[in-house]
This record gives C-alpha cells, sequence and structure tokens, in this order.
C-alpha cells in the first residue's frame, strides 16, 4: 500500500474534497444504496463557500497519498459529532477509514469529548461496528422525494493512559 499521510485540511482543497465525497456516493455507495438514492444523496459535488465553511468549522482530517485526497473525515468539535466519512471507491478496503477514524478519536479525545455518535450509511456501518461504535435504530431520510436509510450510532471514547 501507498504511504498515506494523515492531516488536517488546507485552505483552498474543499471543491477537491466535494469532489471526493461526489464519487465515493455515487461509485462507492453502489452496494448498499440504488442509483436513485445516490443521485439524491449528492446530485451535484458540494462546493463553493458554504461547503468550505462547513469544512472548516469542523474538525476536519484529510487522508492523503501521493499529493493527492483518497479520503477524509470530519467531526463537530462542540458535540462530538461524526459528521461526514467518505474515501475514494478504489481506496476501500485499504485501511485509510481505519487510520482516519483513529486519529479523529485521539482528537475528540483531546478535546475533553467523552463520546462520538453519528448517522451512519449502510456502508459505514460494519466498519464503525468492527471499531468499537454501538448500534442504534435505523432511520430514514428524504432526500429529493427519495427515501434512504441510515444507523444512528455512537461511541463512548475511553481516555488513553498517561
Amino acid at each position: 500500500m501507498t504511504d498515506v499521510l494523515i492531516r488536517g485540511l488546507r485552505a483552498g482543497e474543499a471543491d477537491a474534497l466535494g469532489l471526493l465525497f461526489h464519487r465515493a456516493v455515487r461509485e462507492g455507495a453502489a452496494p448498499a444504496y440504488s442509483p436513485e438514492q445516490r443521485a439524491a444523496w449528492s446530485p451535484q459535488p458540494p462546493a463553493g463557500p458554504d461547503w468550505a465553511a462547513r469544512l472548516e468549522r469542523e474538525v476536519t482530517l484529510v487522508a492523503e497519498a501521493d499529493g493527492i485526497p483518497v479520503g477524509f473525515m470530519s467531526l463537530e468539535p462542540e458535540t462530538g459529532y461524526l459528521d461526514l466519512a467518505f474515501v475514494l471507491p478504489e481506496w476501500r478496503g485499504q485501511g485509510v477509514a481505519g487510520r482516519l477514524l483513529a486519529v479523529l478519536e485521539n482528537r475528540a479525545r483531546a478535546l475533553g469529548l467523552g463520546a462520538l455518535s453519528t448517522q451512519a450509511s449502510a456502508l459505514a456501518r460494519p466498519f464503525l461496528l468492527r471499531n468499537g461504535w454501538q448500534d442504534g435504530p435505523l432511520q430514514e431520510v428524504v432526500r429529493g422525494g427519495v427515501t434512504l436509510h441510515n444507523y444512528g450510532m455512537s461511541r463512548v471514547l475511553v481516555r488513553a493512559c498517561a
């Protein structure tokens, strides 16, 4: 596997992460969601100042390989909500999400957060369960008149021993 660097968001790269998000949804989520659901979830790549502001106000971590973002996760620092977690389809199954999650959880601990929560896709759910998250209820979300499903999930963070 190519070396993957986990780092913070860089100025000016929000639109590139929007394209990554779009590909992860449109291509990567195909095993769990229909074409109609994926089109409703991401009708177009998020971009522009509102998208950049969202990523900038959160703790956004980027996985980079050979200078190119291959995945990212974001955390709302006040609430402990894991907002975004996406990896390029061709990088799935190579440990990128696991590395991002480990760094994100350490950041959350450093912020004094005792727990995390998320609305996990059907694709992310098994990954989070393997990584100590607790399963929650199946939920339905309507976007653009199309019903998608996800799972409310949570994780209690245990402080690392000093």
